[in-house]
């Protein structure tokens, strides 16, 4: 029978230790879960904006029927429309000016001429006429409101700017307007926003010109009014050019006047300056043209004579005097042949000698040839120059007198064409009296406000769900703690927990009882082979356990078969106590002789059970057994209560508590309790809150991190994670508590859910 215990425990703990290399290869214990972290945010905004919907589309529906109610407290209001044409076709008569005549439109002259609708002289000028700046609806003293998004949004701004600039009138005193002046401003604004320009179709030549009022035969007149005022800015815009040019006209045909006298004048004076007459300048041409020729006959004569010359000279100078006088006699320099050598050479110098007498007369003559040639031309020149200057007068008369024709004929045609201007538009629709108002838009405003505020929670739930801290999923969890999520502990709305076990026989909720069991059949928390092996407490707790603080009394460390636990949380209302108080309730059903000891000095829930006295603190210190006086049962049987936290409003009795709970004292009372119990709790305060907490974790073999869903912030978590790590802890199972089970499906975690 032994033999099978054995075996059974060793098959225990072989399965145990597979289910752990399981959890390490499936999910790993203390990592991070796997996935892809951009996925997991989308996810988790998917989620939210389902979880969140119902609500968003609630809260819609309701704005659209406040709205659509609220349409019927507003201003009912008419529009009125009439549509203007620019004329686009081009006139042939070339009788007319350009600038009156139709033209091809560009986008650009298009864009120009809605401009021109648009601006705020336009609405001047009809405010004038049509004297709006009496009217109430106009003037600013109508008291009714509009529900137009862009209306508010004005008024908004209206109000903000008036508040700010309110205490700098005040300070600055009149700003130079009258009251009337600033009135007129005012009603000028409010028809500028009362009144819409469009273009119908992207490249017409057509506008619509809407106008909103109260009234809708006051709408049909402003819009009207408008029409006929850009009509007529459009015919005193070309009476004006029209002006501009006669007056331009007439001034250039006086001066075009004065310079044809001018011109008359020089012509005059400068045919009197005449240098030469025809037969004078005929003469002058003619001898040139013969003293041409007769220079031309002397530099040949010239050239051949010089030629001559010094061919005889060459031969000469070569020793060949007979080729020389052969030469001469075959130019015709000598008439005679035959002679002595010295008779021939003679003859040679006289032939040469009488050569260069030639030639100096050649070049006399030829210099005075060209002397008479230059003032020749520049008489001829002289001439020229007269008759350019004589032509370009007369050319310059005959334009400046066509170009007073033509103005005169232009300006005597414009003078009768200023009371015919065309304005080069045309109404082609005028606005007629509205009988459907145009606002409040009911329907309109009601689906507006409806989608407006749907787009606006998406937004917002969107926004919070990326910033928000709180922990939920089994993801967000094991991330943040690096730990495996142990088990969960569900949210009991109607019962609470601590109060129901106290005044109900010890008796819990159904499902709170089956996650209990669940948790403690965890193998994080190992209780499953304590009766048999009774697992070895951790290295640290060992050594704490095995110092013999107080030598007379004889302690020794614990059995094995005990197992101390603490209950971590980061922050207070986690649910540490209840979920504590779950587990002993568990191991008790289980036969597990349990103790919870109450070593909460913050938050203590046992103060009301706590019977301890100064005096009984003072004496624990020398002799801590005198406490197990104390210890207090519930109605569970086997689950005792050990509260050593007093009154809150005992400060002496506070801190006694503090310095025995961190005094070698209690170690010694929890060696001696492990001898009469087989768990045992320690219920410690929020590790952000106080500072012995990680100091009870220390004494602990098993520490149980406890977080309540979707309630702990991120940041707290992390912090209590580094105080345990500083103390040299790592939490042995995380558990979620107070878990809504109805609200945790719609988070998309299939471990939770």
């Amino acid at each position: 029978m032994f033999q099978y215990i054995h075996v059974s425990n060793c098959l225990l703990v072989m399965t145990d230790q597979y289910r752990r290399g399981l959890d390490v290869e499936l999910s790993g214990v203390g990592l991070a879960s796997a996935g892809d972290p951009e996925l997991r945010v989308l996810s988790n905004i998917a989620w939210a904006i389902r979880r969140s919907i119902l609500w968003i589309l609630g809260i819609a529906f309701a704005g659209g029927v406040f709205a659509y109610l609220l349409t019927y407290a507003s201003d009912t209001k008419y529009t009125s429309s009439a549509k203007v044409m620019i004329e686009t076709r081009v006139q042939t008569e070339t009788q007319f000016t350009p600038q009156v005549s139709g033209l091809p439109l560009s986008l650009t002259s298009l864009e120009s001429e809605l401009q021109l609708l648009r601006s705020t002289d336009l609405i001047e000028s009809v405010v004038d006429r049509l004297d709006l700046q009496s009217d109430p609806e106009f003037s600013g003293d109508s008291s009714g409101f509009s529900l137009s998004p862009i209306a508010m949004a004005r008024g908004l701004k209206n109000a903000i700017v008036g508040a700010f600039s309110s205490s700098d009138d005040a300070a600055d005193g009149s700003d130079g307007q009258t009251a009337e002046e600033r009135q007129r401003e005012a009603t000028i604004e409010k028809l500028l926003t009362s009144r819409q320009i469009e273009q119908v179709g992207d490249t017409s030549a057509v506008y619509q010109i809407r106008v909103t009022s109260e009234s809708p035969r006051k709408a049909a007149n402003i819009a009207n009014g408008l029409a006929r005022e850009y009509l007529s800015v459009l015919t005193r815009m070309k009476r004006d050019d029209l002006e501009q040019s006669q007056q331009w006209l007439a001034t250039r045909i006086g001066q075009i006047r004065e310079d044809l006298n001018v011109l008359s004048s020089n012509l005059e004076a400068h045919s009197i300056e005449t240098p030469y007459t025809p037969d004078e300048y005929a003469t002058i041409k003619a001898q040139r043209i013969k003293a041409e020729k007769r220079s031309q006959l002397a530099s040949d004569a010239l050239y051949a004579l010089q030629e001559q010359t010094n061919t005889i000279n060459l031969l000469r100078d070569s020793g060949k005097t007979q080729e020389a006088f052969d030469f001469a006699l075959s130019a015709g320099l000598l008439q005679s042949a035959g002679g002595t050598a010295e008779e021939n050479t003679a003859a040679l110098d006289a032939i040469i000698k009488a050569s260069e007498q030639q030639m100096d007369r050649l070049n006399t003559q030829l210099a005075s040839l060209n002397l008479s040639i230059n003032t020749f031309k520049e008489q001829q020149v002289r001439q020229v120059q007269h008759d350019s200057i004589t032509k370009r007068i007369e050319n310059e008369i005959l334009v400046a007198e066509a170009i007073y024709r033509d103005f005169v004929s232009q300006l005597g045609r414009r003078a009768e064409q200023g009371d015919y201007l065309d304005a080069g538009a045309h109404i082609i629709e005028a606005a007629r009296v509205s009988v459907d108002p145009s606002e409040p838009r009911r329907s309109q405003t009601a689906l507006g406000v409806m989608v407006a505020i749907v787009f606006g929670g998406i937004v917002w739930t969107v926004m919070h769900e990326l910033f928000q801290k709180r922990l939920r999923t089994t993801y967000e969890l094991e991330s943040t703690t690096g730990i495996k999520l142990t088990a969960i502990i569900p949210e009991v709305k109607n019962e609470p927990p601590f109060e129901t076990f106290f005044t109900n026989s010890g008796r819990l909720d159904p499902e709170l009882l089956h996650y209990g069991r669940r948790l403690l059949a965890s193998s994080d928390i190992g209780l499953r082979t304590l009766r048999h092996d009774g697992e070895p407490p951790v290295a640290q707790t060992n050594d704490l356990f095995s110092k013999n603080f107080d030598a007379g009394s004889g302690q020794r460390t614990p059995s094995g078969n005990c197992m101390i636990f603490s209950g971590a949380s980061a922050v207070p209302d986690e649910g540490k106590t209840s979920t504590l108080l779950l587990i002993g309730t568990v191991c008790a059903q289980a036969g597990f002789r349990t103790l919870i000891i109450d070593c909460d000095t913050v938050t203590s829930t046992y103060r009301d059970l706590s019977q301890l006295t100064v005096d009984a603190l003072k004496k624990a210190s020398a002799r801590p057994m005198v406490l197990m006086d104390n210890i207090v049962g519930t109605p569970q049987e086997g689950l005792d209560i050990l509260p050593l936290v007093g009154a809150q409003d005992n400060e002496t009795q506070s801190r006694l508590a503090e310095d025995f709970l961190c005094s070698p004292a209690f170690l010694n009372l929890l060696r001696e309790l492990s001898d009469s119990y087989e768990v045992i709790l320690l219920d410690t305060p929020p590790l952000l809150q106080s500072v012995e907490s990680a100091y009870f974790s220390q004494l602990s073999q098993r520490v149980i991190l406890l977080t309540r869903w979707n309630s702990t912030n991120k940041n707290e978590v992390l912090q209590a994670m580094r105080e345990l790590e500083n103390a040299g802890v790592r939490p042995s199972a995380l558990v979620a508590t107070r878990v809504d089970m109805k609200s945790v499906r719609q988070y998309g975690d299939p471990i939770l859910g």
